[in-house]
């Protein structure tokens, strides 16, 4: 079993700053810059904007609309390098979700190492000049505390991974005033990816004490908190929610998650949304999952200790969050393409060389997932 620790260790106890409460965005006024960019997506307000740039310190600051629509290409990226290069900050904040974070993520790179390789997997240091900060405005990508960029490959219409630890921003801000206006059927789908991190990552092949108390307080308050969005929205429970998910996306960042996430990279070429995906799948992969004997104990014990009765009670929960949005489409779209991605071939094969998939508890064959699909789209 692959258990790289060691890799880690230094991830664990080295976390990045993170400032989160009521006006977070001012805790910036304390690091030093000169130049400062904030690339983000077509949400941000001009009000917000301006709250950026009364706190930041920098004598000169730019906002830049990202120029890639889902997950970023190299080619939809090169704009938005080119203006970074143009203005050459000491400091890039990235205001959005998990595609503004990982698109910013390989714009710093590519700002910083022009001659960057994403196919080359060897590198291990990239010693960066910037500080880079993180704005998550939904719940759940985890994006903000990952070591990972996801990318889009055109040709094989599936997601890849460049990874490096080199990744994890220096500083990550949790402001409740971005997301309290968001859509509710966003922030709710958002949260099962949140949750799927945690269990998934619970799960996962590789194991480690630390993160699995990530994982249960993570599942402990998105219980708790998760009604706070279709009831009246407060700000403190908001945070608290994002909190969650920074500790959701802490647990699939060291233990990588499984089949879910596997399955779901996938539906992104069907015009599936990431969170929806997860949602379809996520309590069929459990379940098949826990028919495994030694599974179904780690799972018992993960509801247990994250304030459930028992393992049922959790699978119940997870019903629960994922039957308050409405995911119709979504199960239309995978009900139309049922025949054609059965008789797909690269479409499973894709799913089992998914980095993001490859914690995953049971061993997964192309039976495995088919097995799970079928059942997912009945």
């Amino acid at each position: 079993m692959w258990e790289p620790q060691g890799m880690y260790s230094k991830f664990l106890l080295r976390q990045p700053t993170i400032l989160f409460g009521p006006h977070a965005i001012m805790g910036l006024k304390t690091y030093a810059c000169s130049r400062a960019v904030v690339i983000h997506g077509s949400s941000l307000s001009d009000a917000y904007k301006q709250k950026v740039a009364q706190a930041c310190s920098a004598f000169a600051i730019i906002f830049i609309a990202k120029t890639w629509e889902g997950e970023p290409t190299l080619e939809t990226l090169n704009p938005t390098v080119a203006k970074v290069e143009a203005f050459n900050p000491d400091l890039i904040i990235a205001i959005g979700g998990g595609s503004v974070i990982d698109g910013a993520k390989m714009v710093r790179t590519y700002f910083e190492f022009p001659f960057f390789d994403v196919h080359e997997t060897s590198f291990s240091m990239l010693n960066w000049k910037t500080t880079f900060v993180a704005v998550p405005t939904t719940i759940g990508s985890g994006a903000e505390i990952s070591s990972a960029s996801v990318m889009y490959n055109e040709t094989l219409k599936t997601k890849e991974f460049v990874v490096s630890q080199q990744f994890i921003p220096e500083i990550i801000v949790l402001d409740a005033a971005l997301i309290q206006d968001a859509p509710k059927h966003i922030l709710l789908s958002s949260m099962v990816d949140a949750l799927s991190h945690a269990i998934e990552g619970y799960l996962s092949l590789i194991d480690n004490m630390l993160v699995d108390s990530y994982a249960e307080k993570a599942i402990q308050i998105l219980s708790k908190y998760y009604q706070v969005i279709t009831e009246d929205i407060q700000q403190d429970q908001l945070n608290k929610l994002q909190l969650a998910s920074l500790f959701g996306g802490l647990v699939q960042n060291h233990c990588i998650v499984g089949a879910t996430h596997a399955l779901a990279h996938q539906m992104s070429a069907y015009g599936v949304s990431h969170s929806n995906a997860i949602a379809l799948f996520l309590p069929t992969v459990i379940r098949k999952n826990i028919e495994d004997a030694n599974v179904k104990a780690r799972f018992e014990q993960l509801a247990v200790h994250s304030g459930f009765k028992n393992g049922d009670a959790l699978l119940t929960f997870v019903d629960l969050i994922i039957n308050t949005f409405d995911l119709s489409k979504a199960r239309l779209v995978l009900k139309e393409n049922k025949a054609r991605i059965l008789t797909d071939d690269a479409f499973f094969e894709n799913a089992l060389r998914d980095k993001g998939g490859q914690g995953n508890p049971v061993r997964m064959t192309k039976d495995f997932l088919v097995a799970i699909f079928k059942t997912a789209s009945a």
